[in-house]
């Protein structure tokens, strides 16, 4: 699919997406104008290639500026904001996998342990370039052998040069534990309007102390974390077939429109869109 040379004129923002089996991800590509991403996380890693325009991205408790020709990477679970630089809007190509997959398909043991992407901005013009050939042979429908290679290529040099060492294993005090907790809690009761209390309960620590403490170690505040709970559980829900108004119900939107308007804030799609990417 060829794309144009020079930027539309409209300001409509539009997004494909679609799974790649063979490459066990999930792959997007879209223009954005007047759109802005939530706070949000992903179940997987993201990367994803500014292709025109810019965004500005908010995680960490830092702001930077991916511009075209950038690519970065966000690791599962990080909180992440986006907004446009200005008002063009901003072409990408996204590839969501887990990390752990990616690393599987290195056979030969040199890959290294679990640990955490380094970026955000990668700047290395070689992997970008491997990754654009992994995008377009998938959009493509390119020969599986062609693909293969260009995925293996980029899982090496990503794991060899972009990759760090596990993060060291937070242990001091209680708040470890209590913030896993927490979110198991939430993860278990997303069909329910819960409380803090009844999550401070849950977890063994005061209500003020867990909420300064999740923050601290989660990023975001329990609520937000409930809403990206609720999304997950609404993911594979609707992976598994399930009608989009008895999943809203399932995990706790007030209505269809309701969990439309979160999904999309999230992944710049709407359940719909989801479940016929997953049909094609």
């Amino acid at each position: 699919m060829n794309a144009p040379a020079t930027r539309p004129t409209s300001r409509q923002t539009e997004v494909r997406i679609w799974r790649a089996p063979d490459l066990g991800a999930e792959l997007l590509r879209g223009q954005f104008h007047d759109f802005s991403y939530d706070v949000h996380t992903h179940e997987t890693a993201c990367f994803a290639l500014i292709t025109e325009g810019a965004i500005r991205i908010r995680m960490r408790g830092a702001e930077f500026v991916a511009r075209q020709g950038d690519l970065y990477a966000i690791d599962a679970d990080e909180p992440h904001a986006g907004w446009p630089v200005d008002d063009l809007g901003w072409r990408q190509r996204t590839v969501y996998v887990d990390t752990e997959h990616l690393r599987s398909r290195l056979r030969d043991g040199g890959a290294p342990r679990r640990g955490l992407l380094k970026g955000p901005i990668i700047g290395d013009p070689v992997l970008t370039s491997l990754f654009y050939g992994v995008h377009r042979c998938s959009e493509a429908g390119d020969e599986g052998l062609q693909r293969d290679e260009q995925y293996l290529s980029f899982a090496a040099r990503l794991f060899e040069r972009h990759v760090s060492g596990a993060a060291p294993r937070d242990v001091s005090g209680r708040e470890p534990r209590a913030v896993a907790l927490a979110k198991d809690f939430l993860d278990q009761h997303v069909d329910r309007n819960v409380h803090l209390d009844d999550i401070a309960s849950a977890a063994g620590l005061p209500p003020y102390r867990l909420f300064r403490a999740f923050g601290r170690h989660v990023g975001m505040t329990p609520h937000a974390y409930q809403r990206q709970a609720r999304i997950r559980r609404a993911l594979a829900l609707i992976r598994a077939g399930r009608a989009l108004s008895d999943v809203a119900a399932a995990v706790g939107f007030a209505d269809q429109a309701h969990l439309t308007r979160w999904f999309r804030r999230s992944f710049a799609v709407t359940p719909g869109m989801y479940r016929k990417a997953l049909l094609a």
